[in-house]
């Protein structure tokens, strides 16, 4: 059996969190001076599902679900995890980052400024990522957007 690269390539997975109000939460990463979503490095044995909640809960303490959940297959043998894409990112001075990106939908929060490793967190509008759409990545400007839209989809067909 092949062994996974791991000299070169870092297994990340990241969440586009969006309350009710439409508002996605980002957070200010100080080595890329910029705003991107929470996440992190998974751990040995962690599925990304599961780098996803621990992240969340250690970086912000807030409560969420996934936009789109897993299901199970013949007898709960097969899962099947839909997330939203796998983005393969250079990161400065840090490897290539294999990136799952999903969506959620944050059920319990708290005004909260900042991260537990002090970066600053913030909820943007659509309109403020527009307005601020030079201090943001690209990648992350288009996925804020469309979790977003998709948050806003699910919220209109659940009711």
């Amino acid at each position: 059996m092949g062994e996974i690269n791991w000299k070169d390539k870092c297994w990340v997975a990241t969440l586009y969190m969006v309350r009710d109000d439409g508002k996605v939460l980002l957070s200010w990463n100080k080595q890329m001076q910029t705003w991107i979503p929470i996440g992190g490095h998974m751990e040995a044995g962690e599925t990304p599902e599961d780098a996803v909640k621990r992240e969340v809960l250690e970086e912000t303490g807030f409560d969420f679900e996934f936009l789109h959940k897993s299901k199970f297959e013949n007898n709960s043998e097969v899962e099947i995890v839909k997330f939203e894409r796998l983005q393969l990112e250079k990161v400065p001075h840090h490897n290539m980052h294999m990136n799952f990106v999903f969506f959620g939908k944050c059920t319990r929060y708290q005004e909260k400024g900042e991260t537990d490793e002090k970066e600053k967190l913030r909820w943007f509008s659509r309109d403020e990522l527009i307005n601020e759409k030079n201090e943001i990545l690209e990648s992350v400007f288009e996925m804020s957007i469309k979790a977003i839209d998709e948050v806003a989809k699910s919220n209109t067909i659940s009711s």
